[in-house]
């Protein structure tokens, strides 16, 4: 009897979501920021990552990244459509499959030429492993940042790498323009439909 009773309970309980993985990613992964961002990642084609971000104010952008992790471009949305007059381009001198996945103390340097016109050194470097908990989730995480220097400005954007779901967010961002460090934290991890 009382077996049954738990059974039973264990029925009318609500099932829990499992954490996000990588194959996720076909229908979507959504980080939720603490500043009420909301970034979703997906799938666009092999070794390229879709994000959106929406803001509580209303602005969101698409960006490209190339293997999950490197900007290939950004533009904003207005009504969920891309306004062209806002895009910004980079371009690599490696294809987008052969841009390395960030590992604990592995540092690539190249060249990005944005917009066509800027000719950025960019640096990528990445620290050792840590682990990192997202609402119910715990995740592998490799923190790193990637460092854009061009004539007369520098800027630095750290990342958070997920080797589970091969995807990095952005946890700070500095540059030349500003005296302060903009960090943000990311309170939850699901998959699309599940939160």
């Amino acid at each position: 009897m009382i077996y049954r009773a738990m059974f039973l309970s264990c029925l009318a309980a609500p099932a829990m979501a499992a954490c996000p993985v990588a194959a996720d990613l076909a229908t979507g992964i959504r980080l939720i920021g603490d500043d009420g961002a909301v970034e979703t990642y997906r799938t666009l084609r092999p070794h390229v990552i879709e994000l959106i971000v929406a803001y509580d104010d209303g602005y969101a952008d698409r960006s490209t990244l190339g293997q999950g992790v490197y900007v290939l471009d950004v533009v904003e949305l207005y009504n969920a459509l891309p306004n062209p007059d806002t895009i910004s381009t980079y371009a690599y001198p490696v294809a987008v499959e052969a841009m390395p996945l960030p590992a604990p103390g592995e540092v690539w340097r190249t060249r990005a030429v944005v917009d066509g016109i800027y000719d950025d050194k960019m640096t990528a470097s990445w620290s050792d492993m840590t682990t990192m908990t997202y609402g119910d989730c715990i995740y592998t995480v490799i923190p790193g940042e990637i460092v854009y220097s061009g004539e007369g400005y520098r800027q630095t954007e750290g990342l958070h790498y997920l080797p589970d779901l091969g995807i990095a967010y952005m946890a700070s961002f500095a540059s030349d323009d500003s005296d302060s460090i903009d960090t943000y934290t990311i309170l939850s991890i699901t998959a699309v439909g599940e939160d």
